[in-house]
């Protein structure tokens, strides 16, 4: 069964009633929130580590004034699933500039809500198996998959996450603050400032482990296990291959 954090932002009680009961039929068990203002809203994405699922905002009250809103959700988190509603068409450009999931037109009718969440239900789905890493820096949540993340580098109480896009997110830090998300996991520390993921390495040498070309130092006192955590990787990965088949 699959089970959402969804956020509905929207003073208009017949419109919340009416959509909450709608989506307790498509996606039994979530856990739904009703703000009655977009300041609620925001106030509680201050606090909340995990960022919602989905979020379904109103365009039409000054109360929730939607657009400023979602304007501020897209400061601290760009992949939640944001979800346009109106009675008119107006704010589509809006939408398209802020990335909107989906626009929908009031009354929300049961068709048409299920059309929008039923690819949101195959993507949860398929991201369940995948672990995350959660963090907060600056006023913004981040949350970033596994598998978005090439290595992790510390340096005077900062963590950096090289992404595998190129790119880098930091916040305040060390790298034992982040030991409990990565355990049990393709991330290899290999040197007291920095955290490998095994899935990127494309080269090994005996003090050094290779991305593309960067070079990830092996410390003296992390060579040991890191290199045998390595090789048992890699044999692992074989044997997948093989179709857990080994000779």
């Amino acid at each position: 069964m699959t089970m959402m954090t969804i956020a509905i932002c929207d003073d208009m009680q017949a419109d919340t009633r009416r959509l909450h009961k709608q989506l307790v039929q498509i996606v039994p068990g979530s856990e739904i929130r009703i703000f009655k203002s977009g300041e609620l809203l925001l106030e509680e994405l201050e606090k909340k580590r995990k960022p919602y699922d989905v979020i379904f905002v109103n365009m039409d009250s000054k109360k929730t004034d939607g657009l400023n809103t979602i304007r501020k959700i897209r400061e601290r988190e760009m992949s939640v699933a944001v979800i346009f509603m109106s009675r008119s068409d107006e704010y589509y450009r809006d939408a398209f500039d802020m990335f909107a999931y989906n626009y929908l037109l009031k009354p929300v009718t049961l068709e048409a809500l299920e059309y929008v969440m039923e690819p949101l239900k195959k993507r949860l789905n398929a991201d369940t198996d995948e672990r995350m890493i959660h963090f907060q820096y600056r006023a913004r949540v981040y949350t970033l998959r596994h598998s978005q993340v090439s290595y992790i580098t510390s340096s005077l109480h900062i963590v950096n996450f090289h992404m595998t896009d190129g790119s880098t997110l930091q916040c305040r830090g060390k790298l034992k603050d982040f030991e409990k998300q990565l355990e049990n996991s393709t991330f290899l520390r290999c040197h007291q400032s920095f955290i490998v993921n095994m899935e990127r390495i494309t080269g090994a040498k005996t003090e050094s482990f290779s991305i593309g070309e960067n070079v990830i130092p092996i410390s003296r006192s992390y060579n040991k296990t890191a290199h045998e955590r390595y090789e048992e990787y890699l044999q692992l990965q074989q044997e997948i291959s093989w179709g857990g088949v080994s000779e």
